[in-house]
């Protein structure tokens, strides 16, 4: 799995980087089309505006165990019932996207889709620690 990050600055003067997991994109491209796509991505960036992603002021965002989801439907979706799980990595004011799905059950998250993600987030940890050791010893030679 590869942690797709945005270089800094790309997002202007947002003060959150965004960056994905490969996975989420394919994940995401399963159920939706590509209006719909950009739909989630201008999501995800609207959180990068925000002081506090967590609590954001324009799109529904609510946590689930360790990790976060944006929640959409309607509109530009249609039937879509959106989730896109997120976390965010506070020393280095990153929002990972680490799969989306299209709820389409009744009730909370299944324990299946939490597992995956979880094990996703702890996968991003350790990329996104590997991504900051290499670029600090790039910056020391």
């Amino acid at each position: 799995m590869k942690l797709i990050m945005r270089p800094e600055g790309v997002a202007g003067d947002a003060p959150w980087t965004p960056a994905y997991l490969e996975q989420s994109a394919t994940d995401a491209r399963k159920f939706l089309n590509e209006c719909q796509y950009e739909h989630a991505v201008q999501q995800v960036l609207s959180l990068c505006e925000e002081e506090d992603p967590s609590h954001p002021t324009l799109v529904d965002v609510d946590a689930v165990d360790e990790f976060h989801e944006l929640r959409d439907k309607h509109g530009v979706l249609g039937n879509v019932n959106l989730r896109v799980f997120f976390w965010i990595c506070k020393p280095h004011k990153l929002i990972v996207v680490l799969g989306a799905w299209n709820k389409n059950v009744e009730g909370k998250t299944p324990v299946r889709i939490v597992k995956r993600i979880k094990w996703r987030k702890r996968h991003a940890e350790r990329l996104v620690m590997e991504h900051y050791k290499e670029k600090e010893l790039e910056r020391k030679r």
